[in-house]
């Protein structure tokens, strides 16, 4: 009852005067569906009508010399054993094409999140540091706003109200013009550098790495689908399957960290309060270490309760000889010389006949109960004689 009124009290305290006039809005929530999950499912389905072979995948699934390019966010080298196994299939031949930035299915484009680079050391992409440091390139997070053309004008190019910058490629990279977001920048050698660099940096590079070639944007915009249309993002990436898509093309858009790592980024406050819970009712229930106390109370029972139990166990079990064992070796300690005489002696004096003492002493132990009683008491009879 206290609980139900203590419920009624708080649904009372939400109920207020309802506010006056109509406030109305919109609110973006963007894809739903498939395109929700996948934010490559334009670029995937772009290049399947132009002819290649594509699919994408939340998972490596050991790719081959049969896949030409994968896709795959920064995020997805999160353990150097994963660096090692993506450079792995580059020195095979494979074109590895990397986003620093926006390659995860979580960010929404529509309600205006944004990825964000890890600060820390300990809070990086170990693999894809690793793989960055084989290719003798660095990465560093700035403001690019600041260095925009002036003469682009920002309105005919925005897009669902986003911070991003405009890059141009060289010409013997294609001439064409990408959208980015954030803040990260690639510090590369001369050679390296895809785009007009910037104070030394550049955010599209590439790098040859064995028979392979690994490619570098600072964001995944150009790939997600409600930007594939705009400035040369098709282009871009039609021209990037015409020169490395000799095979399968793959789009990774999971994450590799494991199901325990995804659920603690996910739902890390869910699990504090649930170990806290789990502690207390532990302490609660483990009983405290220290010196063992004498139980001091008595439990008194009923005589006749011990002998029932017992007696249905031995039932229970096929054991009645256990019954009639003590009786016997009692009789046959006090009672010792030739059986026949000795049967004799016991019927004359308890009074039984002489067939009864030789069942009592000798008979198996019978199955019937009521047998059994009944060789029980002609044996205690033999005892009281």
């Amino acid at each position: 009852m206290k609980w139900i009124c203590l419920l009624l009290i708080f649904i009372l305290a939400g109920c207020g005067e309802p506010e006056k006039g109509e406030k109305t809005g919109e609110i973006p929530l963007g894809y739903h569906g498939e395109a929700r999950l996948n934010p490559y499912l334009g670029a995937e389905m772009y290049l399947s009508r132009k002819g290649w072979t594509v699919e994408s995948s939340r998972s490596w699934s050991g790719y081959d010399s049969g896949t030409s390019i994968i896709f795959m966010p920064a995020s997805f080298l999160a353990t150097g054993g994963m660096g090692i196994r993506a450079l792995d299939w580059v020195s095979g031949g494979g074109t590895l094409v990397l986003t620093a930035e926006g390659g995860e299915p979580e960010w929404n484009d529509f309600t205006g999140n944004s990825s964000s680079w890890p600060t820390g050391e300990e809070d990086g992409f170990t693999g894809f540091n690793d793989i960055l440091e084989k290719l003798g390139i660095s990465v560093e997070e700035r403001n690019w706003n600041d260095f925009v053309d002036e003469e682009i004008e920002l309105e005919d190019y925005g897009h669902l109200a986003r911070s991003w910058h405009v890059t141009q490629l060289g010409e013997n990279r294609g001439g064409h013009r990408l959208e980015l977001e954030g803040g990260i920048g690639f510090l590369a050698p001369n050679h390296l550098n895809w785009d007009t660099e910037v104070e030394g940096y550049s955010r599209v590079a590439g790098s040859r790495h064995g028979s392979g070639q690994v490619i570098l944007l600072s964001h995944a915009r150009p790939f997600r689908s409600p930007y594939l249309a705009r400035a040369d993002h098709a282009e871009f990436l039609e021209m990037l399957a015409e020169t490395y898509g000799g095979g399968e093309i793959v789009f990774l858009y999971g994450s590799s960290n494991s199901f325990f790592g995804l659920i603690w980024k996910e739902g890390r406050m869910v699990v504090i309060a649930g170990l806290a819970l789990l502690v207390c009712w532990l302490w609660m229930r483990i009983p405290r270490f220290g010196p063992i106390l004498q139980d001091l109370a008595v439990k008194r029972r009923p005589y006749g309760d011990e002998l029932k139990a017992s007696a249905r166990f031995l039932w229970r079990t096929g054991q009645l000889e256990h019954l009639l064992r003590p009786l016997r070796a009692r009789l046959e300690k006090d009672n010792q010389g030739d059986p026949k005489s000795l049967y004799d002696r016991l019927a004359e004096e308890s009074g039984l006949e002489r067939d009864e003492v030789a069942e009592a002493l000798t008979i198996d132990a019978p199955k019937d109960p009521g047998h059994t009683l009944k060789v029980v008491q002609k044996l205690q009879a033999l005892l009281k004689r």
